[in-house]
């Protein structure tokens, strides 16, 4: 390969290899302080955290008539947030509203088809309009099929972007312009360990978990770029959890994950302004071998050692659910 000056970013050689020094040495010095300031807060116990305050912030959350989504909301009401819900399933949404309600909280439900773009903006102009801008928007609704590339309809592939991915589009675009005027929010994408690594079964489902991975990296990239430093972005990546989604999946090495538990684990990465969750925090670390190990060396622990596609193969979930 040709290294063409007139191709790169500077074009004199000098200029070139002096600002690639001098930022290489700006890169050393700021990574060797990240790394004990990150060593120093994990050793710091949760309690005495700084924490980010949401009393009073107005918190939504799509899917929030079930699972996940109906926890977060307690959560937050817990913390006096002013909690506002989606979903497309009236009961869900009064299920919601009646368990904030037992504790003495309130919530604003809304019956919103995040998969249709103009139904989306609409509803987020009533919300602006019936109780504030949105500080807190967590991308919480998905959907999963779990079939074959060959045994799945046209219909719900499209379905699955629609809510899965697309939506992140369309709430984020409906609530942020509002978050810049005031240089201050906080977006949360709901994506799956099934983005990192791809999953038998789930050929539209990963792809779009991974689609969510590149949405959130590409848009704090874009806020950080434009001096939005108090626009936060949390990625949250779960294993399989417990609402009846993957009903039927019978993991091999670790249980599935309770929507307690992971409501619980991403409200305490938003309060921490924390850039990456996943769940469990193991998990991560075994990630990079899929790009380290042979392929057919990470097909074996995948079909052997995991039984990833057996896993998979005794679904009888809900296709839809109103947390990812």
């Amino acid at each position: 390969m040709v290294l063409r000056m007139r191709d790169m970013l500077y074009e004199n050689p000098l200029d070139h290899f002096l600002s690639l020094l001098i930022d290489l040495l700006i890169f050393s010095v700021k990574s060797i302080y990240f790394v004990l300031e990150t060593i120093a807060l994990t050793l710091t116990p949760y309690q005495f955290r700084k924490l980010k305050d949401v009393s009073g912030q107005v918190v939504l959350i799509t899917g929030g008539g079930g699972g996940v989504g109906r926890q977060l909301a307690l959560n937050f009401a817990r913390l006096r947030a002013r909690v506002v819900i989606w979903d497309i399933n009236t009961d869900a949404l009064k299920g919601t509203a009646d368990a904030l309600e037992a504790e003495g909280y309130r919530c604003h439900t809304y019956l919103v088809d995040i998969s249709e773009r103009e139904r989306v903006y609409e509803a987020a102009k009533k919300v602006q309009q019936e109780v504030g801008n949105v500080q807190v928007l967590i991308n919480n609704a998905g959907i999963v099929a779990c079939r074959t590339l060959w045994d799945l309809t046209d219909k719900a592939i499209e379905s699955t972007y629609a809510v899965n991915i697309l939506s992140h589009y369309w709430t984020t675009r409906a609530f942020l312009p509002e978050m810049m005027d005031s240089n201050s929010g906080h977006i949360v994408t709901v994506g799956s360990v099934a983005g990192m690594l791809g999953t038998y079964g789930c050929t539209d489902y990963s792809a779009t978990k991974f689609a969510c991975v590149g949405f959130h990296e590409a848009l704090f990239t874009e806020l950080k770029t434009h001096g939005y430093d108090n626009i936060h972005t949390t990625l949250v990546c779960p294993y399989y959890i417990n609402t009846g989604m993957f009903a039927g999946c019978r993991p091999r090495l670790l249980p599935m994950l309770e929507p307690k538990h992971v409501a619980d684990s991403m409200v305490r990465s938003i309060l921490k302004n924390e850039v990456n969750c996943t769940l469990p925090d193991h998990v991560r670390m075994f990630l990079p071998l899929k790009c380290l190990l042979p392929a057919k060396m990470c097909w074996e622990l995948m079909y052997r050692v995991i039984k990833g596609p057996e896993t998979m193969m005794g679904f009888r979930g809900r296709g839809k659910a109103t947390a990812g």
